[in-house]
């Protein structure tokens, strides 16, 4: 008998759609092994996939309450918080705001971590589940803890937190920070790839959840690139911060990397609003942001200050945007929003329906 490999199941018999419906289903004692996913609907096979994941009495189309993820949501309070209480002392202060030891960088570090940290618990719930979705967040939600604690720590000690070899406990430290850069960029990409398969919900949604998971990818990306280019710098006895004449380096890295919260508020505020068409303004919000992005590496590599935009830049702005508010009036002649089917990585042919080979 002819055989084909399915995800999770192992070998199965290769039969038609057709004639797997109307086989009966054998009692078994293993879905892992014995369950056919042809010979059920979409909704089952999803159920009995997730029950071969190893967890008991949940299932996939129900809702996963954010509770699930408590400890995750106490880090990001704590982050949040420590990022408030160090941005208040700046104020309080009147201390200079820029600088490698300014208390900005504790401020700003610890709020992006805490809403980073939010917002992952918030995607995992928008998520076909997995049994290690708990264990996941706690692991992000620590490794973003611990980096911003790093920062904060050499703050406190009156040394800079990044690029600084001075002594042996700061090359190691520092080297600490990139290995949980490095574990946090390899989650979100993680999170990308599971982002195929989403709940129910609006197309808007779906892409809001995507892009901005795709966006902070990018960002984290972007990160990694920039510790290189200011360690050449370093080398080459240049600042750290800086490109060419007057070039940001963490410009691009900010850029987007807070489109994971921006894009997904938009679409509850359409919603809220009740504002036609959404889709197709978040679609024009996500392609924005991305030439927002381009925007702010080509000024970055040409060495640009982030504020001087000559006049070429401004009219190349206002002809992209006058393009897609065109867009957008064209694209009323679409439905504006449509249910986004449930996907399963039983679903090979991604319309959620069985593949009928």
């Amino acid at each position: 008998m002819e055989t084909s490999w399915r995800p999770g199941l192992g070998f199965v018999p290769k039969t038609s759609r057709v004639t797997a419906l109307k086989e009966p289903m054998k009692p078994h004692e293993n879905a892992r092994r014995d369950a056919n996913p042809l010979a059920v609907r979409p909704s089952e096979a999803i159920s009995r996939w997730w029950s071969a994941q190893g967890v008991d009495g949940e299932d996939p189309l129900n809702s996963v309450p954010l509770t699930r993820f408590r400890l995750s949501l106490l880090f990001g309070a704590i982050l949040f918080a420590s990022g408030l209480g160090h941005l208040a002392a700046l104020w309080i202060t009147a201390a200079d705001w820029s600088g490698p030891l300014s208390l900005r960088k504790p401020g700003l570090f610890g709020v992006s971590a805490g809403v980073t940290v939010w917002s992952i618990a918030w995607v995992l719930t928008q998520l076909v589940p997995h049994r290690g979705d708990r264990w996941f967040a706690r692991l992000m939600s620590g490794g973003l803890l611990l980096e911003v604690g790093l920062i904060t720590l050499q703050q406190w000690r009156g040394v800079p937190s990044h690029f600084n070899h001075a002594t042996t406990l700061d090359a190691q430290i520092e080297a600490i920070m990139l290995g949980l850069i490095l574990l946090v960029t390899a989650g979100v990409a993680w999170l990308c790839w599971r982002s195929r398969w989403l709940r129910p919900m609006a197309d808007s949604l779906a892409l809001a959840i995507r892009a901005g998971l795709w966006f902070l990818l990018v960002s984290c990306g972007l990160g990694l690139l920039t510790t290189v280019a200011g360690e050449v710098n370093l080398a080459n006895g240049r600042p750290p911060e800086v490109w060419g004449r007057a070039g940001v380096l963490k410009y691009p890295h900010g850029a987007a990397l807070h489109a994971i919260q921006t894009l997904p508020v938009l679409h509850w505020l359409l919603q809220r609003l009740r504002v036609a068409y959404s889709a197709s303004i978040l679609r024009a919000a996500v392609v924005g942001q991305a030439l927002f992005l381009v925007h702010a590496c080509g000024q970055t590599l040409l060495g640009r200050a982030r504020t001087d935009i000559d006049g070429w830049s401004v009219a190349g702005l206002a002809v992209v945007g006058s393009l897609f508010l065109l867009g957008i009036g064209i694209r009323k002649t679409v439905p504006a929003d449509r249910s986004f089917p449930l996907r399963s990585p039983l679903d090979e042919s991604g319309d959620g329906r069985p593949d009928a080979n």
